[in-house]
């Protein structure tokens, strides 16, 4: 669960820095963090799907 916490709090500065250096408007920045927290979301369910059938 700590690297779930990890991988969001990464996903938003990460989005936010992106969009800072991009000189995007607030709500495409917006856009764009809930955009990467719905990837790492997806991606952290493939990987628990993934560990759990090899498991």
């Amino acid at each position: 669960m700590m690297i779930l916490w990890i991988l969001l709090a990464s996903t938003v500065v990460v989005a936010l820095m992106l969009g800072h250096l991009a000189k995007m408007s607030f709500r495409e920045r917006v856009l764009q963090t809930a955009a990467m927290l719905a990837a790492a979301f997806i991606f952290y369910g493939l990987v628990q799907l993934l560990e759990s059938a090899t498991h």
